[in-house]
């Protein structure tokens, strides 16, 4: 379980060795500490220091985030769940032409994460899109060209081509999936920070939620967050986990898509000014957390294995440190 407290007011402490949640107004209840996997804070709320030792002792993650959901720190015992061999080998491994090829079948896990995530939509929605066909093929071509990326030597150019296949693959998805998209949540391509319409603001959001969880699947592995592959080094940047999250992000544009095709959101779920641009408000957090995190307790299949999808992250990021502890880079 992933506890997310996000109003304004809302209290967590300890009661009888477990964690005590109470909303500003209402009744409070406390979770055993084997249900909670990670704790997310929003601005407004108010922590003991009690329930803050509680999640240290039991290695249960605390997370502050920002208004869309984004990590801006976290609470944690300051050690790695692994030896230090494997941070020392990812080093080298992050500067390797192997370490690029990891990077690559993340990107192609990405791009049939697109297709699937395509075909999903146009079958239970039974879409009739222009230019679908067209789109999806551009897609498949990107996923073939993977197939024969050891064939490059050179890590620069290497680097700039999957950057480009990578930008391909996801500026025809999105055309696609803006096309899919009902009247009220029409787009025109990716929008970041801000958001210019309520679809970019709700995946926003999603990814926001997103990126947490990887990054504390690398950790509890034993991985350093912040020593990426193909993403450039940043001060005080994650670049780690923006290559790992790749392969889920369909996860949240399916969620995103969902939402807002079958018109879950209620009417006053963003909040919008000229300067900002458009963000999820409370009323529009409530339906997406709680779609998304149900999602993500579903049961999937992947790489042979049938485990819930957040578990999912956690096994990728323990193969990974696995590797790296046990190879010579």
């Amino acid at each position: 379980m992933q506890v997310y407290l996000d109003s304004y007011g809302a209290f967590l402490g300890v009661r009888n060795g477990m964690f005590y949640i109470k909303p500003r107004h209402g009744e409070g209840q406390t979770l055993p500490l084997r249900k909670v996997k990670a704790i997310f804070l929003c601005r407004g709320v108010r922590v003991s220091t009690d329930a803050l030792e509680l999640a240290i002792c039991s290695g249960i993650p605390v997370l502050l985030t920002d208004g869309i959901g984004r990590p801006l720190g976290q609470v944690w015992s300051g050690q790695f769940g692994s030896i230090a061999t494997i941070r020392k080998n990812q080093a080298l491994f992050s500067l390797s032409l192997p370490g690029l090829y990891y990077v690559a079948g993340l990107l192609r896990r990405r791009a049939e994460g697109q297709l699937k995530m395509l075909a999903r939509l146009k079958e239970q929605y039974r879409l009739q899109v222009e230019g679908w066909d067209r789109g999806t093929e551009v897609i498949q071509g990107i996923i073939e060209r993977h197939k024969t990326v050891k064939g490059l030597q050179d890590k620069e150019a290497l680097k700039q081509t999957l950057r480009g296949w990578e930008g391909t693959a996801t500026r025809h998805y999105f055309q696609l999936l803006a096309s899919a998209m009902p009247p009220a949540y029409a787009f025109n391509g990716r929008s970041k920070r801000p958001a210019y319409d309520p679809f970019n603001a709700l995946l926003n959001y999603l990814y926001g939620m997103l990126y947490p969880m990887v990054e504390l699947a690398q950790m509890k592995a034993g991985l350093d967050p912040y020593n990426g592959i193909l993403h450039a080094d940043e001060y005080n940047r994650p670049t780690l986990v923006f290559d790992m999250i790749e392969p889920y992000r369909h996860w949240a544009e399916w969620i995103a898509a969902k939402l807002c095709i079958e018109g879950l959101l209620p009417g006053d779920a963003f909040e919008d000014s000229e300067r900002e641009g458009y963000w999820l408000a409370r009323p529009g957090k409530s339906v997406v957390i709680d779609t998304f995190l149900k999602y993500l307790d579903e049961k999937v299949t992947q790489q042979g294995h049938l485990r819930r999808r957040a578990t999912h992250i956690d096994l990728d990021a323990l193969r990974l440190a696995g590797g790296l502890r046990e190879m010579g880079v």
